[in-house]
């Protein structure tokens, strides 16, 4: 099962259960307190899920590495290139 189907089944379960809580289609006789807690919890989810990937973002930032070796190795295949290009007659 890839990611992406996961997550829908995953959304779609939240949301089968919210519409059963809030309007109340099997009949379960809730008290009104768990349809007013019910009736907002989309949002409460989103925001959530907003702030986690805000801090996942915000981590995955701050623990990037650098490659030094790499970019020294990137820098000299550029003026190899440049030197290359200019003994064929490109001027830059």
């Amino acid at each position: 099962m890839t990611k992406l189907l996961e997550w829908l089944l995953g959304v779609s379960l939240i949301g089968i259960s919210w519409g059963l809580v809030t309007f109340d289609l099997l009949d379960l006789q809730l008290p009104p307190q768990y349809k007013e807690m019910a009736w907002p919890m989309p949002v409460y989810l989103l925001v959530v899920f907003g702030c986690y990937s805000l801090a996942t973002v915000g981590y995955r930032v701050a623990t990037f590495n650098d490659c030094e070796d790499a970019a020294k190795e990137l820098q000299a295949q550029i003026k190899e290139a440049k030197e290359d290009l200019k003994k064929k007659g490109l001027k830059m």
